[in-house]
């Protein structure tokens, strides 16, 4: 007998934190997200989501004593207003290879969201898009990025044998890097830049560029991302959130940030030191010792992950992303990154695609999906 049970308390926050690593202990492409970061983002008042602007309830599947599966249900306010949707999203879905705990957990998901008036289930997806989302359905042999979460194969057959659906898929590269630059890339930035009277921010100091800079970039995001896919708006809480749980891997080498003559931010460019080996190591834990491993990998850094470049509409098809690339580039370079990993593009993303695969030496590393479920027949309500 399989038995849901809602996490309603921290003891069992932390068992439904946990149970993941646990399932993946042994898998080599699995790289754990931060423990502290997964609890305090699930915990009223700690969490720069849940209140006005989202809801949540996880669940766990236990089967002769043992806990065997995990799902969380999100509600996001901001996203239905916005595409006047009645939609859930599941996430952190994660269970043994079962059908009937993997229907448990569905089953547990989609009765909590009709309860609260959702018609609709889709994901897997976080509170925003800068969350880990989408599962993964083909790229199986490659280890994860910090970014992104790794899934089992059998993930993908529990879920549509359940009756889920493709809404939509990303795809990610991994970029072999020049040694040098392309002079004939660098001198076409260069015109298209001129051009476009845009210059990048020269400021080094990151203390100095991020209080100066971070509500402009921001903004640009909000803009350049909002018609894509379960966007939704970043709040002002969220973005501060964002902010504190990203600065340790923050590097200002890997951020490109262009801006005009009246330094109003048009686009910009923001890289990651790879640091999944090391996270690896640190099994997921900062501490007492999990920040050391993690600590080296920030120092040499052969890898970056490519976590966003967005240009404010305006400024959309003008060249402006090969521009913030080009000058990622040379920094790359400098410090001797040989690969970069792109986050998640959508699939019919074709133009950043182009970049990727027709200016570098590029591969299709790996191929996510968000599922979609009706849960309430709207035409007969």
């Amino acid at each position: 007998m399989i038995e849901i049970i809602p996490v309603n308390s921290k003891k069992l926050l932390k068992k439904f934190v946990d149970f993941q690593p646990k399932l993946y202990k042994g898998c080599p492409q699995y790289v754990p997200p931060l423990r502290s970061d997964e609890i305090a983002v699930m915990t009223p008042g700690k969490s720069v989501h849940l209140g006005e602007d989202a809801t949540a309830q996880c669940f766990l599947a236990v089967k002769d004593g043992e806990i065997v599966g995990r799902v969380a249900g999100i509600i996001q306010y901001n996203y239905n207003k916005k595409f006047n949707q009645k939609r859930a999203r599941f996430s952190r879905f994660d269970c043994i290879n079962d059908i009937e705990v993997a229907r448990a957990l569905t089953d547990a998901v989609e009765n909590w969201a009709i309860k609260q008036g959702m018609d609709s289930i889709h994901g897997p997806l976080g509170f925003n898009d800068l969350e880990r989302e989408g599962l993964l359905v083909d790229g199986f042999d490659k280890i994860s990025t910090f970014e992104t979460q790794y899934s089992y194969p059998y993930y993908k057959d529990l879920l549509e044998q359940l009756g889920y659906k493709k809404d939509v898929d990303w795809l990610e590269y991994q970029i072999h890097l020049p040694n040098k630059i392309d002079e004939r890339n660098h001198k076409l930035s260069s015109v298209v830049a001129k051009r476009l009277n845009l210059h990048e921010v020269e400021e080094r100091n990151k203390k100095r560029l991020i209080k100066k800079y971070y509500e402009k970039i921001f903004d640009v995001l909000d803009e350049a991302y909002g018609d894509l896919y379960a966007t939704v708006p970043l709040t002002e809480k969220v973005r501060k959130g964002l902010l504190s749980q990203f600065k340790l891997v923050i590097d200002v080498d890997f951020i490109s940030i262009l801006v005009d003559k009246d330094d109003n931010v048009v686009a910009v460019g923001i890289a990651f030191p790879a640091i999944n080996e090391g996270v690896q190591k640190a099994n997921g834990k900062l501490f007492p010792f999990g920040f050391v491993p993690i600590l080296k990998s920030l120092k040499k850094v052969n890898v970056v992950d490519l976590a966003l470049i967005g240009v404010r509409k305006d400024y959309q098809s003008k060249g402006v992303t090969s521009i913030i690339f080009n000058n990622m580039l040379q920094r790359f370079i400098d410090r001797g990154v040989t690969m970069a990993e792109t986050n998640c593009q959508l699939e019919d993303n074709y133009k950043v695609q182009a970049l990727f695969t027709k200016v570098y030496d590029s591969t299709l590393a790996r191929r996510r999906r968000a599922y979609v479920k009706q849960l309430v027949d709207t035409q007969n309500n």
